[in-house]
Parts: C-alpha cells; sequence; structure tokens
C-alpha cells in the first residue's frame, strides 16, 4: 500500500528512543546533551514524542560542527541556521521538515513522492531506494522556478542562553549555556541542548596564558600586551574562553540587581493591587487547562503516545489510497511526466557513471 511505502519518508523517527533527554556528544572543547522538547512552550503529547522517537544526532553533530574553530557564540548560532536550513532541505532531514509542516503545505511534495515511489521503473532509474525517489522529486522541483523545497521551511531561529537553576550552584554552571533551535510551523517547537565548554589545559603554556587573559577586559587590550608574537594567537584563544565564563557571571549580577530592585517595587505596591495580580494569573491558568485538557494528561508509555498520534497527528499525516488515487489520476499528465523524464534522466546518468567507473 501507499502508505506503507511512504513509511521509509519519515527520516529520523524510530520507536528505541536512540536520543532521549540525558543523550550527550561532544568534541576536544564542547559537550553537547539533548534536554528536551517544548512544544507550544508546554510538555505535552507531540513534544514527548519527539523527545522518545526522533534521533536527533544529525541534528547535534551539526551544532558541534558549528563550534570548531570556536569564535564567538553569535558566530556558532549563524553557522547552526545555516546549516540546519540545508539540512531540513535533504533525505534525511525531511523526516523532521514534513512532521512540523501543516498537510496542505507539502501535500504536492506527498503526492509527488507517492506517484515516483509506486511508478519507479527500475530499468531506466536503477535499484529501488526511498531516498533515490526523494532526490528525484527534489529535483523536479527545484527546477520549477517558485517550487524549490527551500519554500516549505517553517520559521526557525537559534540562539544561547545561560543556564538559571535555583538547586544548582552559579560555579558549576559557569561553563554551561543552555542551546535552543527553534521551529515555528503547524507547532511552536523548542528543541533544549545544553552546551558545555570544556576547559583545556594541557601544558603551562594554556595555564599562562589563561591567566592573562583573564585579566584583560576587552579584546583590543591583548593588542598591547608585551608578549612575543607567537604567543598572541595563545591568548586570544583563552580570551574566547574567559569570555563564555565571564559571560555566565555578568548574566548573575543582572539577576541580583533585578531581584533587588522588585522586592523594593514590591514593598512600594498596595496589597489590593498584588491580590488583583494574583487572582488574575490564577484565571489565565485555569482557562488554559479548560482549552488544552489534553496536556493536563500524564502519557507515561511510547505505546500511549503512539495510540493517540494514530488518532490525531498520524491521520493528518497517512495519505488515504482513495484520495491519493485521485490526486494521482488528476496529476498523470503533469507532475507524473516530469518525474517519468526526470527518471530517466537520473538513469541514463547512473549508466554513463557505471562504464565510466568500469
Amino acid at each position: 500500500k501507499i502508505v506503507t511505502a511512504m513509511e521509509g519518508f519519515a527520516t529520523g523517527f524510530n520507536l528505541e528512543g536512540n536520543t532521549k533527554p540525558g543523550f550527550s556528544v561532544e568534541n576536544e572543547k564542547f559537550k553537547l546533551t539533548f534536554s528536551g522538547v517544548f512544544c507550544d512552550e508546554r510538555k505535552n503529547i507531540v513534544s514527548h514524542g519527539f523527545e522518545c522517537c526522533y534521533d536527533w544526532t544529525h541534528v547535534m553533530e551539526m551544532v558541534l560542527d558549528a563550534t570548531e574553530d570556536y569564535n564567538s557564540m553569535a558566530d556558532v548560532e549563524e553557522k547552526t541556521e545555516e546549516a540546519l536550513k540545508n539540512w531540513l532541505t535533504t533525505f534525511r532531514g525531511w523526516g523532521l521538515l514534513s512532521s512540523m509542516l501543516p498537510v496542505e503545505k507539502h501535500r504536492y511534495f506527498i503526492l509527488s513522492l507517492a506517484y515516483a515511489s509506486t511508478n519507479w521503473n527500475e530499468a531506466t532509474g536503477g535499484p529501488y531506494s526511498v531516498e533515490k525517489i526523494f532526490d528525484t522529486v527534489r529535483y523536479v522541483y527545484e527546477n520549477c522556478p517558485g517550487k524549490e523545497i527551500r519554500h516549505l521551511l517553517p520559521r526557525l531561529g537559534v540562539w544561547f542562553e545561560d543556564v538559571v537553576e535555583d538547586t544548582v550552584s552559579f560555579k558549576v554552571n559557569e561553563r554551561k549555556k543552555s542551546f535552543t533551535i527553534f521551529l515555528n510551523a503547524k507547532w511552536m517547537l523548542e528543541i533544549k541542548f545544553e552546551v558545555e565548554k570544556k576547559r583545556v589545559n594541557t601544558n603551562l603554556l594554556d595555564l599562562a596564558t589563561e591567566a592573562v587573559a583573564q585579566q584583560m577586559t576587552i579584546e583590543d587590550d591583548i593588542n598591547r600586551l608585551e608578549i612575543p608574537l607567537t604567543l598572541f594567537d595563545n591568548v586570544y584563544d583563552k580570551f574566547k574562553d574567559v569570555e563564555w565564563v565571564r559571560s555566565h557571571w555578568n548574566f548573575k549580577a543582572e539577576l541580583e540587581l533585578d531581584d533587588e530592585e522588585f522586592s523594593e517595587a514590591i514593598e512600594h505596591t498596595d496589597p489590593e493591587v498584588l491580590d488583583e495580580a494574583e487572582t488574575t494569573e490564577h484565571a489565565i491558568e485555569i482557562n488554559n487547562e479548560q482549552d488544552h485538557p489534553e496536556y493536563s494528561e500524564n502519557y507515561e508509555s511510547i505505546e500511549e503516545v503512539q495510540e493517540v498520534n494514530d488518532e490525531t497527528v498520524g491521520e493528518e499525516l497517512e495519505v488515504n489510497d482513495e484520495t491519493v488515487g485521485e490526486e494521482l489520476e488528476v496529476n498523470d499528465e503533469t507532475v507524473g511526466e516530469e518525474l517519468e523524464v526526470n527518471v530517466e534522466i537520473v538513469g541514463e546518468e547512473q549508466k554513463v557513471n557505471d562504464e565510466t567507473v568500469g
């Protein structure tokens, strides 16, 4: 059936839970840990599904790659966002992208995948594979102005935040920051990670340049140091490390200042105003629970997640056999012809490559 064939395009999803919260990857200077997912600013059935049934390994590797030759947090954010946009339009990223989009947004792309999958000719296109089907359909859309797959990308953003936990000392957290990937489509997803910048000192030179960098207030001050030219790169590198830690303590100072100002404001506020604000906040919480009663339920097993998904989200993503059949008949003369032509082109290119390699 078409629905069964389409399961191969749900890349990244599985029931094994390979990257549940707590999973981490690391390189020489950074460690990245998956913290969890928020959907529409809260935990619910959707966020639980993305935490337990999606493999975030590829995304985490992209973030780690962005930390190579570390320059600044803004640089890591920019590199990660660009890499994510490119990756979401590939076969490996399609599972995540398609799961977030409203059905009507990518309906014709899905129909094209179904058509190409059903009518694949191994004589011209070579052995069947879901990745080859995807690449062929993507090729067609990339060559149709205005239909490029990048137009399906949702609004997304990437940012660092300093870690705030009352139960953990600030000293423990000084090298850790929260890292968020934000995707806004059918839902508002926030994928949360924790990034730890390691303190790497392997010799006396590292210790000495770290001590010097800690005395610098701004980066331009380093140019005024009377040190051998060969040591400047080491000091600059350590200064970036100092800035990472320093931002944590600056944030702590801002929090303490805000707490003091807030306490002073509370002391001078009319008690009646405070009571009214508390009543309003309670009413908002009750309204949220009434509007989204499903968010207050506790789903404790993958089986329950799967069952609810089948009744809600799953129904939107599955392609009905009869509907697909009708759509395919309508589109036989358009998308179908383009796909057949491009399948032949891909097959001929593959044959030429095989002969060349031979």
